[in-house]
């Protein structure tokens, strides 16, 4: 057992333990800090859990395992290893509960294991000034209303290096768009996506991202972050969407 202590870190978020718990997991990719605290370091990466993992893309398409989720409760606590640029067998531990708090949720997160590091105390101080500066963004975009987003629309259609005698999606380059849709779904951006059956070869992405104002940040995923529109297979008009009536 490792002799330097944890890292123990409580916050308060606004929000009830279920919607606390599923903007920690499904949304991680909406608030996590990547371009300062990934293993790629760009805000063009996506993070999400996927089949138990946690994993971190680049936008062409690398990744990079963060750790593996030990412990998995819906609205209660989440476990995970945790080595993002290293083997799994320099992994430390961490494990994350949520307790409802009157109208609020107290999440405690507790990082333990520090033997796996070469200079464990420098290791637990760097992670104890890091993970306050992580979850007051979690404590951010947990407390978000419903309405402080921005919605954006997608129109895709051929671009300059589309084949001009076959059908875009048997093109090989279609699967740079594919993962980047991907992407999209791990940050918790995602809505919808499907081609325009009346418009040969266009199509429609239907993005929302946490936030007012994200519009800029939406063009530069759309056009920078997938490779099918970089290369000229596909080009796409990104156009800010108002939504005045959800289901």
């Amino acid at each position: 057992m490792s002799i330097v202590p944890p890292v123990h870190r409580e916050i308060l978020v606004d929000a009830d333990p279920a919607a606390a718990f599923e903007v920690f997991t499904a949304g991680i990719g909406r608030w996590w800090p990547l371009a300062s605290n990934s293993v790629y370091e760009t805000e063009s990466a996506s993070v999400g859990f996927v089949d138990g993992q946690i994993l971190e893309r680049s936008a062409d398409g690398s990744s990079a395992l963060w750790g593996t989720v030990t412990r998995w409760e819906p609205a209660v606590a989440l476990a995970f290893t945790w080595h993002p640029g290293k083997s799994p067998e320099r992994a430390s531990h961490v494990e994350v509960t949520f307790t409802a708090a009157a109208t609020q949720t107290l999440v405690t997160l507790e990082h333990t294991g520090w033997e796996v590091f070469a200079d464990p105390a420098a290791a637990r101080a760097e992670y104890n000034q890091g993970w306050p500066l992580v979850l007051d963004l979690y404590r951010e975009h947990a407390g978000q209303r419903g309405d402080d987003v921005t919605w954006v629309a997608l129109m895709h259609r051929p671009g300059s290096a589309a084949p001009q005698d076959a059908a875009l999606t048997d093109d090989p380059r279609f699967a740079e768009h594919v993962a980047f849709l991907g992407r999209m779904k791990e940050a918790g951006y995602l809505v919808a996506a499907g081609p325009l059956p009346d418009k040969d070869g266009e199509g429609m992405t239907i993005l929302r991202l946490p936030g007012s104002g994200q519009l800029e940040a939406a063009t530069r995923l759309a056009t920078e972050d997938d490779a099918s529109v970089v290369g000229g297979l596909l080009a796409v008009t990104v156009r800010h969407w108002l939504v005045v009536l959800q289901a």
